[in-house]
């Protein structure tokens, strides 16, 4: 037998009729569901949002907390740091004056060298000009009138060397001609 388009029409408006009668209570099922998954949804959002805010709130404390100990920790070592800068200063202070009163006693100790070296300087100047005066010049005076005399003497007597000098030229000259004519007569 075979079905006619009547046949198979009114076959799947059953089926629709079944299926949708089937169909319908797990539509409404999963409406339910999508209902309940909003539902949670929106109780994870509001926890989640509880959370946040619980959370925000515990850093802004702990945040409030670290400043103030930073800023506590801060206010100490600003003191500790203003504290040592002072016993430092204090201690170059006294160095500085105990630096100074030392440097004042050498000065002083120097000074005191220093003049007694030059007293004893200008003492043995004077006592040099004096020997200078009295025993070396007069020595320079002998030794440079002894020295005059002598040197006149040697001028005069070299002026004689040269007379001399001449006259032993002309001599031999005259021996040399006098051998020549005893050479000639012999």
């Amino acid at each position: 037998m075979a079905l006619t388009n009547e046949d198979l029409l009114a076959i799947s408006q059953l089926l629709d009729v079944k299926l949708k009668a089937e169909i319908t209570p797990i539509r409404n099922e999963m409406q339910a569901l999508r209902s309940e998954i909003q539902a949670v949804k929106g109780e994870l959002q509001a926890e989640i949002q509880a959370v946040k805010g619980e959370l925000q709130a515990e850093i802004q404390a702990v945040k409030g907390e670290l400043r103030a100990e930073i800023y506590a920790v801060k206010g100490e070592l600003q003191a500790e740091i203003q504290a040592v800068k002072c016993e430092i200063q204090a201690e170059i202070q006294a160095v500085k004056g105990e630096l100074q009163a030392e440097i004042q006693a050498v000065k002083g100790e120097l000074q005191a060298e220093i003049q007694a070296v030059k007293g004893e300087l200008q003492a043995e100047i004077h006592q040099i000009k004096l020997f200078q005066e009295n025993i070396i010049m007069p020595q320079l005076n002998t030794i440079q009138a002894c020295y005059t005399s002598t040197y006149d003497r040697y001028k005069d007597s070299v002026e004689g060397y040269e007379a001399l000098k001449a006259d032993n030229e002309v001599m031999k000259k005259v021996i040399m001609e006098h051998s020549d004519k005893l050479k000639r007569l012999a």
